[in-house]
């Protein structure tokens, strides 16, 4: 993660020289900070070819490598799609255990809601009853519709039965919240799956929206994630959850870098407005200020 990273890039730094040898420990230093190996050797790369002057100091290098950030960033910057003339909206929502799927849900349809767009929440994650509790806790809070099935019922049956259930309420818009899963666990992923056929039973373009929430403490184990993720629903873009300024810069990097998926967000905390839209200058700031 990138705590106190600055500082260490100080102590790399002596005397403002950028050699092989302070290249080769700032790479040591990204790969420690959750940057794959691949990304990291790329932003050396990059970084080498930039001219110092003379009196150059670590101000002149942090900005330089702050450039750098920002240019691998920028392009996937995307903002999540409140408006729209396809109705309904179908937002298909993925992640492992623990990820805060749930509660960013909550804050997508909150914004939903606030432009006036009428939404229903689906329950597919049918192997919790707590699951669907905490969804329609939140449905309820929002002003939301709502609609689940008895614990153990097919995910994909639910889902299927969401797009009639939303056009006979005139819903605009259909968020729903998948099991959380392992991404090593093939059964489970296979039912992803389907659930994403399923919907193309309705309509071929349907989901509109495949996204995916990341733990920001998860490390480097982020990226594996998002690719086998990738294999079984193919996934239209990321929101990084739990973020805040010590953690996970780095997992970011890499996911994008290697995948080119779109960040549509950063959840900063368990409120619903804490979910913010992502700009690459304000995160890579956020990062290489401490």
């Amino acid at each position: 993660m990138f705590k106190n990273f600055r500082s260490e890039i100080s102590k790399l730094f002596v005397g403002s020289k950028i050699n092989q040898e302070s290249l080769d420990q700032l790479e040591e230093l990204l790969i420690s900070s959750d940057v794959n190996i691949e990304t990291a050797g790329q932003v050396i790369s990059t970084l080498a070819k930039k001219t110092i002057s003379k009196n150059g100091n670590i101000d002149e290098i942090t900005a330089h490598l702050k450039d750098v950030l920002i240019d691998m960033l920028m392009p996937y910057e995307q903002t999540l799609n409140y408006q729209f003339s396809d109705v309904p909206r179908i937002v298909l929502m993925v992640g492992v255990n623990g990820s805060g799927k749930t509660t960013t849900i909550a804050k997508i349809a909150n914004n939903f809601v606030s432009k006036n767009q009428s939404v229903l929440l689906v329950a597919a994650d049918t192997f919790r009853a707590a699951a669907t509790e905490q969804l329609q806790l939140w449905s309820e809070k929002i002003g939301t519709d709502f609609i689940s099935e008895t614990e153990g019922s097919d995910p994909a049956s639910i889902v299927y039965k969401s797009v009639l259930r939303a056009k006979e309420l005139g819903n605009q818009v259909i968020i729903i919240d998948t099991a959380g899963r392992l991404h090593n666990k093939v059964d489970l992923m296979d039912q992803l799956g389907k659930i994403s056929r399923v919907l193309k039973k309705h309509d071929e373009k349907y989901p509109h929206d495949v996204i995916m929430t990341i733990d920001a403490t998860t490390g480097q184990n982020a990226l594996k994630q998002v690719e086998e993720f990738n294999k079984y629903v193919t996934l239209t873009g990321i929101i990084l959850s739990k973020f805040d300024t010590s953690a996970s810069g780095g997992t970011l990097l890499s996911i994008t870098n290697k995948t080119k998926l779109p960040i549509n967000g950063l959840g900063i905390g368990e409120n619903l407005e804490d979910l913010k839209d992502f700009i690459s200058r304000d995160f890579v700031e956020e990062i290489l200020k401490n």
